[in-house]
């Protein structure tokens, strides 16, 4: 007998997350000023290529960009723990998204990244929010080197 148990994608791409729970919060950044700006740092786009992701900024990229794959009722919950994490944990006062969308335009706007996470590895698939169980864990996620978005494809 065969079991499956875990990601499992039917995509030809797939991004899955690890958290190490030790709490150990080694990737701190520190942030000058009282504003932190998302998406001008760090990987914004999660799909087809074959990487490993551990920076703070990439995966804050990646929470911030699993809060909009999300509904409506989840969505408000996960975007108001993330601020108070960041808030608490970089003493920042204000943080800035405008620099970060999920929707290409073909009017590009200079300062403004593209985001995306592959269909079937966001949350709008229920996949990868884990993250979200609470502040501790979101914490362990964002701030230890150890907790990685590992990005694959079945091309090889």
């Amino acid at each position: 007998m065969k079991y499956r148990d875990g990601f499992v994608s039917n995509s030809s791409s797939s991004s899955f997350i690890v958290i190490d729970l030790s709490g150990k919060y080694d990737d701190v950044p520190k942030i000058d000023g009282d504003t932190l700006v998302i998406g001008e740092v760090g990987e914004t786009e999660f799909g087809w290529q074959e990487e490993q992701y551990n920076s703070f900024w990439s995966k804050l990229n990646f929470a911030y960009l699993q809060t909009y794959y999300m509904g409506p009722d989840t969505s408000h919950e996960c975007m108001s723990m993330l601020e108070r994490v960041l808030c608490d944990k970089l003493k920042v006062k204000f943080i800035d998204i405008s620099h970060l969308c999920i929707h290409w335009s073909p009017n590009y706007i200079q300062d403004v990244y593209y985001g995306y996470i592959d269909h079937q590895s966001s949350a709008s698939e229920g996949q990868n929010t884990e993250m979200f169980e609470n502040d501790t864990t979101l914490c362990d996620f964002l701030f230890n080197s150890d907790s990685y978005i590992q990005c694959d494809n079945d091309n090889h």
